[in-house]
């Protein structure tokens, strides 16, 4: 999905909301090359505990496996924060911005 125009919109924005915040957050995290699998995780650990519903939903899904940080891999941790801005979005108001 081509959130362009929504992080564009957001970036331009003088005040944040909480949730415009974390979506620009875990953005930012998806576009770190190289890749900072320590501050993604912390990235991830936030989106979990201020949206539960969201840490649920991506954790039922089938392609989804449930582990450790430390057993996880650079992708599973990118994999997390794609779910994550996906759901969040959508909580914004997403479809909105012509998505």
């Amino acid at each position: 999905m081509d959130y362009n125009i929504l992080i564009t919109f957001l970036q331009e924005k003088q005040y944040l909301t909480d949730l415009e915040k974390d979506i620009l957050d875990t953005w930012n995290e998806l576009q770190k090359n190289p890749f900072d699998r320590s501050a993604a995780q912390k990235q991830v650990i936030q989106n979990n505990a201020k949206h539960p519903e969201i840490f649920v939903a991506i954790a039922a899904l089938p392609a989804t496996e449930t582990r450790p940080f430390e057993q996880a891999t650079d992708s599973d941790i990118r994999y997390n924060l794609e779910k994550q801005l996906a759901a969040l979005a959508p909580k914004e108001g997403w479809q909105k911005y012509g998505q």
